[in-house]
């Protein structure tokens, strides 16, 4: 006698649409909203200057929208929610005590974070795109808060200045501190690395469609990405890394590496180079247009991962993760 395993609920079918993982992420990132939520409406008590007023009313608006979306998910997938945060929080405490260039601060901290988890989630959600698409939604509307808070704090002068590259000439017009120097350094160094296993890999690769999104990430990413950096490096006269070689010597056995394992180590470069654009977006304070360019770097290297993902699911190459069960 033939049993088969059927959905015995429209509830269990739905589940069976998100992973673990998944299922975490969206519960993990809706518990943390609700804590950021009840900071926001504890902070607003003690702001005094109105456009830090304005910036946490903004902020608590759009953090209640991307809530509903959240809430509205786990509902869909029959995900049980975490516990909700007051509804509305007062306090008769004197408000002097904390001052706005704190509390502002402290808001940064929080959305800088907030970009870290959203990253994660994003990375981590393989499975169904739907949910990985709303995360990236999340994490993009992080990354605009976070520019605008920044900016508020260089306005009121609550932003310190770390150690400037002292070896920029003065032609340039541009100020650059150590951090963002390291994070040009190391991009670019990064980009190298990833251009030199890219052009190996790509003599062992056999899928042609796998071969032809190689051509295009190493053309049309890598060294562009690449040359882009060398300029800026050069502009700032910060010292190039050595460059990779130009001729790569063919393979005599192109069957020692599989493209499956090809492609599962270009997925962890890329996992790796995101972790990288965030870094150093939180780190580059000084410079706007350099902090301009790793925003660019992140969101275009999270739309390569999206797409990397699907390719990987379409040729089997994913290890399917565990479905989400009660």
């Amino acid at each position: 006698m033939m049993v088969f395993t059927v959905p015995r609920s429209k509830s269990e079918k739905l589940q069976q649409l998100v992973d673990v993982e998944e299922a975490y992420n969206l519960w993990d990132v809706l518990k943390s909203m609700y804590s950021v939520m009840e900071r926001v409406q504890i902070w607003s008590n003690f702001a005094h200057d109105p456009e830090f007023g304005l910036i946490l009313q903004s902020s608590l608006s759009a953090i209640t929208k991307e809530i509903k979306i959240v809430e509205k998910e786990l509902k869909r997938y029959a995900i049980q929610g975490p516990k909700t945060n007051r509804s509305k929080i007062n306090t008769s405490v004197n408000s002097e005590i904390l001052l706005d260039k704190f509390l502002a601060h402290d808001l940064f901290l929080v959305l800088q974070e907030q970009m870290e988890m959203y990253l994660r989630a994003f990375v981590t959600s393989t499975t169904n795109d739907n949910v990985r698409k709303i995360f990236l939604k999340l994490l993009s509307n992080a990354v605009e808060r976070q520019n605008l808070m920044e900016k508020y704090l260089k306005i009121k002068g609550w932003l310190e200045t770390p150690p400037l590259y002292p070896l920029t000439s003065n032609y340039v017009g541009e100020r650059l501190d150590t951090g963002e120097v390291f994070h040009l350094w190391d991009h670019l160094t990064y980009r190298y690395d990833n251009i030199e296993k890219t052009e190996i890999f790509h003599d062992f690769v056999y899928d042609g469609d796998f071969k032809l999104l190689i051509k295009i990430g190493l053309q049309g990413v890598l060294k562009k990405q690449a040359s882009m950096l060398e300029k800026e490096l050069e502009n700032f006269g910060i010292p190039l890394p050595e460059h990779p070689p130009n001729v790569i010597s063919p393979p005599d056995n192109t069957e020692i590496l599989k493209d499956a394992f090809m492609y599962k180590d270009i997925m962890i470069g890329i996992h790796g180079a995101t972790i990288m654009h965030v870094a150093s977006l939180k780190q580059s304070t000084t410079n706007d247009r350099v902090r301009k360019i790793f925003q660019d770097l992140l969101l275009a290297e999270i739309n390569m991962l999206d797409k990397m993902i699907k390719f990987g699911k379409v040729k089997g190459w994913l290890h399917p993760v565990p479905q989400y069960r009660l």
